[in-house]
């Protein structure tokens, strides 16, 4: 089960319905309701949300400059402004390389997703949404170097507006 406010997983082993649930990611406290699911009881604190872990941007000129860290290693890439804001409303939009998949008569246990790609100074990068039911929403980024980073796709989307508007 995820965190309705935050997206994050939540570990709900030994709570029963009623019970309230503190999310440590956010703040928000939750009640688990009889038919599985979270309702929000208390929204996480305003203004004491940390920064996103593991991606920091800036803006120079006409580039941004997206920073990539897993606590021990960090990578920088330039890409133009405004070819990351298209290929971030392109997966919004859902148009994207890589379509979704087509209603299925099966139930599908794959997650779907769309993908862009932009150019950075090291070479292409490639943005994937990731959409699957009862999962956050997420937003992968797999570096010209290889290096693969996963964060949700709201979070990304805030933490960019500033630097590409």
């Amino acid at each position: 089960m995820v965190c309705p406010a935050c997206g994050e997983t939540l570990e709900l082993e030994g709570y029963k319905a009623g019970d309230l649930v503190d999310c440590e990611a956010c703040g928000a406290v939750l009640r688990l309701l009889s038919d599985g699911t979270l309702e929000l009881v208390e929204a996480p604190p305003e203004g004491e949300r940390e920064a996103l872990w593991g991606l920091s941007a800036y803006g120079e000129g006409e580039e941004a400059v997206l920073v990539f860290s897993d606590g021990a290693l960090e990578e920088e890439v330039r890409v133009l402004k405004a070819e990351l804001l298209e290929a971030l409303r392109r997966l919004e939009e859902g148009i994207g390389e890589e379509p979704p998949k087509e209603a299925e008569d099966e139930p599908n246990l794959e997650p779907d997703y769309v993908t862009a790609h932009v150019e950075t100074d090291q070479g292409p990068m490639a943005l994937r949404r990731i959409l699957f039911p009862g999962s956050p929403d997420l937003l992968e980024f797999t570096l010209p170097s290889g290096s693969v980073y996963e964060f949700t796709f709201q979070e990304v989307q805030e933490l960019l507006k500033s630097v590409l508007l």
